[in-house]
């Protein structure tokens, strides 16, 4: 006497900019005394993010670029805005405080947090380092990995005149 009970569940949850994909499956086998029950959950890493952004290409904002007063405030609102950074401007916001008053602008902005693995998406921090403290304010983003091509930056409002998120100049920075 064998039954066997297959069920699957696709479920698409809203979350803000965020997109979750939960697929649960679980299979049921009875022979005798046997049951086997599987259930996965996948993050969507393929979200619209990768495909639809704002491209910045913006020279200004290199960790070798000299001081400005360049500001963000205009290019962000309090909803999240998807930038990918590419061209000569670099590919990837700074991972590590770079002096204020450079870049471009004076108070400059650096990611704090980790960076996800490819097809990941999570949250993290921008610092914005002002005079002798590397994090003098901050706000909390979304970033995703698009895979080995680019990271996608879910950046919010900047609160501060003066102040721009600050980019690496391509791989050899990263080193």
């Amino acid at each position: 006497m064998a039954s066997v009970l297959v069920s699957v569940f696709l479920v698409l949850t809203y979350a803000g900019p965020f997109a979750t994909t939960s697929l649960s499956s679980t299979t049921t086998t009875t022979t005798a005394t046997t049951t086997t029950t599987t259930t996965t959950t996948t993050t969507n890493g393929g979200s619209s993010e990768c495909s639809s952004y704002t491209a910045i290409n913006d020279v200004t904002r290199l960790t070798v670029a000299a001081a400005g007063s360049g500001c963000d405030r205009t290019l962000f609102s309090s909803y999240t805005t998807w930038v990918r950074f590419n061209g000569a401007s670099g590919t990837q916001l700074a991972t590590s405080a770079p002096a204020s008053n450079q870049c471009g602008t004076q108070g400059t902005g650096w990611y704090s947090g980790s960076l996800p693995a490819s097809g990941v998406s999570n949250s993290g921090t921008v610092c914005y380092a002002w005079n002798s403290n590397n994090c003098n304010w901050s706000n909390t983003i979304q970033v995703t990995n698009c895979g080995s091509f680019h990271f996608m930056y879910g950046i919010l409002l900047v609160h501060r005149f003066a102040a721009s998120v600050i980019v690496l100049h391509k791989q050899k920075d990263l080193i």
